[in-house]
């Protein structure tokens, strides 16, 4: 004997089957009241959603990565020199004309000293010569004027001063050249000490600094850190078929999910009339430790498409037969029916309804 379930689950066939009678007809358009009806096991339970008025929104979800605004790449102008003294780490925030890093110039330091107090001792020298040479052409004019030496006449005192002044002009002009040589070797040393000095060209933050570096032997050219400006927060995607859905001055979503700075993020474009392939956006709003390292990677949120105070229902309850679409509601007697709707756009979450349910229906999720 069939029992009151296999009676009603049979009619429900048979509705279904006249249904699909009428949808073959020439001209013809399916009834809205038609209705597929099922009954389930007793002490099932369900899961409900309610149609709204709501807003519907359909998004796409980018990939961008963190970029610094500039940078300066650190290397020695040198090579086969020790590495003596590294100032900063990883991660340190440094200013521009900071001393970063240096190479061993002990003697360097110790010549460039020998060398400034020769050229001070040489030029003291050449002062007292100066002064000795006054002091002794001061003796023979008083000499001339006061004492014996005028009886020898005036030829006779210039020729007594020509003489001194000849004798001193050999010393003279040996203290100015050694003078002027050691200038030379000290501006040479100096900059080559300068040389042995790297300095910070920006304010920024150190990043991929050569594990090691202390102990090592310098490599002309060789990149041992990268300074990079963090000042500006920038972050660039490359999605180039949804560039028309972004808007100048208009903000958009942007979720880091792992590292210190995660957390969600206001991105703002920037320079869009330099937007080719890549595009820049620039951080308008973030946590407060925000996500500076370069590589980081975050999703940014892109509305498509979307639907204000519309009529909607959860994506999960939305059923499709071929290209028209239903939904599950429960009937009288608790029995499950199915109700065909017309819907519009289809959201991330939400469906909007056009047509076959009013607002606050109950329907069937699973």
């Amino acid at each position: 004997m069939w029992n009151r379930r296999r009676i009603v689950r049979l009619r429900g066939i048979c509705a279904l089957a006249a249904a699909a009678f009428l949808c073959g007809c020439a001209g013809q358009e399916e009834p809205d009241d038609i209705v597929g009806i099922e009954t389930d096991e007793e002490g099932i339970s369900y899961e409900f959603g309610e149609a709204q008025v709501t807003d519907v929104v359909c998004t796409q979800r980018v990939t961008c990565k963190f970029r610094q605004m500039d940078e300066q790449e650190v290397s020695f102008p040198m090579g086969g020199r020790r590495v003596d003294r590294l100032y900063v780490a990883e991660g340190d925030k440094v200013k521009k004309g900071q001393l970063l890093a240096e190479l061993s110039s002990l003697e360097l330091e110790r010549r460039i000293e020998d060398l400034e107090y020769g050229i001070q001792r040489n030029q003291l020298r050449l002062e007292y010569l100066d002064a000795n040479e006054d002091i002794a052409v001061s003796s023979l004019w008083v000499d001339y004027l006061y004492g014996s030496g005028q009886g020898a006449g005036k030829e006779a005192l210039d020729q007594r001063v020509e003489q001194l002044k000849e004798g001193n002009r050999y010393t003279r002009e040996d203290l100015s050249d050694t003078i002027e040589m050691d200038r030379k070797e000290l501006e040479e040393l100096k900059q080559e000490l300068a040389s042995s000095r790297v300095y910070a060209g920006m304010d920024g933050v150190i990043y991929d600094l050569k594990e090691n570096l202390v102990g090592s032997t310098s490599q002309m050219g060789e990149v041992i850190m990268t300074v990079m400006d963090t000042s500006v927060s920038l972050y660039e995607a490359q999605a180039p078929a949804l560039a028309g859905y972004f808007k100048e001055g208009e903000p958009v979503s942007m979720t880091i999910s792992f590292g210190d700075g995660a957390g969600n993020y206001l991105l703002l474009p920037w320079k869009m009339d330099q937007w080719g392939d890549t595009q820049i956006f620039e951080v308008s709003e973030g946590p407060e430790q925000a996500a500076t390292e370069v590589g980081t990677s975050g999703i940014i949120t892109v509305v498509t498409d979307s639907r204000q105070n519309v009529l909607a229902v959860p994506t999960a309850a939305v059923k499709n037969a071929g290209e028209k679409h239903y939904v599950y509601v429960l009937g009288e007697d608790e029995v499950r029916e199915m109700r065909w709707v017309e819907t519009g756009l289809f959201g991330d979450s939400l469906v909007e309804i056009l047509d076959g349910l009013e607002e606050g229906e109950k329907v069937i999720l699973k």
